[in-house]
């Protein structure tokens, strides 16, 4: 007896100490985050809504063991609707840009709409036409069971009108008094909460990711990860350490790779990790980028280098607003890269501008040229520079400045609107100023000469909004629209 009696004080000591422990835990989470509480304050009609809600996640889940809502709760009670709140753990969802956060953890809330009007439908209906229907045979002393259903609807987004019956019980009295018409579930992700059931985890420790398995948080300026018993997988001495699609990013001194959750080391060294190296990343490459020593390659979720180890930079190749290149640096060269066909183009030339969807200026061995998207030469690469002016139209492009033997001529669309004659075009305004023997004049973007080649100088007065133009020391005052009208 006396074995007996010190047992059970051990027991009540235990779950004395637990209780605590996860009041203070309440606590903290509800210092965190304001409007949760835990679930040892809820009220009759709040631990219904908390096992309803527990069903819904279990329905939509296919039962998933581990799809078990927090101890906490929230209530948000408004004019017309009526929100009960709980957090899960799930699938983590992953940012596409390379510095946000990825998160496992998601809201998970019944939407009540209010009765309003009495005309309005049910969200609880009875089995029958009338309390105490009579059955089928004319007994009409014999009373059926009447019994109410509340049904949960769901739907995968705020613009769907596809709802379907997520969850459907019943008892034998109305539920909930009868002031609600309507149950929709909603789950939104977002965010790292921690689970005080599964982590005891300090509230002023920086958690950067969790899950049901793993938590990755910051001690002293230093990252590490627990797992779900609470024992330390990951020592806590990694400067950074990132949740990714392949696998658990660290970083140790100066040096990045890849982990699993039990810490086990699955990728090679790496100098830098960019994984969404660009926002388009997920829809066109499978692919994240690497620097090794001083050269970049691209490496699969299976940690294969799919490049050789001999670029100096790697982009996305924005042409035609189609992702389908890349734009590689090597050897001094730019390189455009066929992500389908999965090789390089004969596109390789020392600078490539994107002018629109038509042309590309290109420069290779000192000389420039124009080519379109499939490599196909507009002008040879014989021009000393080509420049693009501040004049486009959707159906011819830009209008270009092409320099050759120290001489300017206007261009646009195969059509030369001038001769190698001046000595410089530069834009001015919407306008080419032009210059020749040391004299200056204007010419609009179709080579029309506006304003004559006779003055020492162009310039433009932004107080009074007028070009200034000097002759002999003489300075004479032009309106652009006038110049144009004329």
């Amino acid at each position: 007896m006396a074995m007996s009696r010190n047992m059970n004080s051990t027991d009540i000591k235990k779950s004395f100490l637990f209780t605590v422990f996860l009041l203070i835990t309440f606590f903290s989470f509800s210092q965190q985050k304001n409007e949760y509480r835990p679930i040892s304050e809820m009220n009759t009609e709040e631990k219904e809504m908390y096992d309803i809600l527990q069903k819904s996640v279990m329905a939509l889940l296919n039962n998933k063991p581990t799809a078990k809502l927090f101890p906490v709760f929230k209530i948000k009670d408004e004019k017309k609707v009526f929100v009960f709140s709980s957090l899960i753990y799930d699938e983590p969802n992953f940012e596409t840009h390379d510095e946000g956060s990825s998160s496992a953890t998601y809201t998970v809330s019944l939407h009540f709409t209010k009765r309003i009007e009495p005309s309005e439908n049910e969200v609880t209906g009875a089995s029958g036409n009338s309390y105490g229907t009579g059955d089928s045979h004319g007994d009409t002393n014999k009373k059926t069971p009447i019994e109410y259903y509340l049904s949960v609807e769901y739907s995968k987004s705020n613009n769907s009108f596809q709802d379907r019956t997520l969850l459907s019980v019943k008892k034998d009295k109305p539920y909930f008094d009868n002031k609600f018409t309507r149950v929709k579930f909603w789950k939104s992700n977002g965010g790292n909460f921690v689970n005080p059931l599964l982590y005891k985890i300090d509230k002023s420790e920086y958690v950067s990711y969790v899950d049901n398995e793993i938590a990755i948080y910051k001690i002293n300026d230093f990252f590490g990860i627990i797992n779900n018993k609470n024992k330390v997988v990951v020592p806590f001495k990694f400067k950074s350490i990132r949740m990714y699609k392949m696998g658990i990013l660290v970083q140790e001194d100066k040096t990045y790779y890849f982990i699993d959750k039990k810490g086990k080391k699955i990728s090679n060294n790496y100098d830098k990790v960019e994984v969404n190296f660009n926002q388009y990343f997920d829809s066109v490459l499978d692919c994240f980028k690497v620097k090794i020593g001083d050269k970049y390659t691209l490496v699969n979720n299976n940690f294969e280098e799919k490049l050789p180890l001999i670029y100096d930079k790697i982009t996305f190749f924005h042409y035609k607003n189609i992702l389908d290149r890349l734009l590689l640096e090597r050897d001094g060269k730019k390189v455009i890269f066929d992500i389908a066909k999965w090789q390089e183009t004969t596109m390789i030339f020392e600078e490539i501008q994107v002018l629109d969807d038509k042309e590309m200026i290109v420069k290779d061995n000192g000389k420039s040229g124009v080519v379109d998207y499939a490599g196909t030469v507009i002008l040879p690469l014989e021009y000393d520079a080509i420049n693009y002016t501040e004049n486009y139209t959707k159906e011819d492009g830009f209008v270009l400045i092409l320099t050759k033997n120290n001489k300017s001529a206007l261009y646009q669309n195969l059509k030369f609107y001038t001769e190698f004659i001046y000595d410089s075009m530069t834009n001015f305004h919407s306008s080419i100023k032009i210059e020749k023997d040391k004299k200056y004049g204007l010419m609009n973007a179709k080579g029309k000469i506006i304003l004559p080649i006779e003055y020492d100088s162009i310039e433009y007065n932004r107080k009074i909004k007028k070009i200034e133009a000097t002759k002999n020391s003489v300075i004479e005052n032009f309106d652009f629209k006038e110049l144009y009208k004329n």
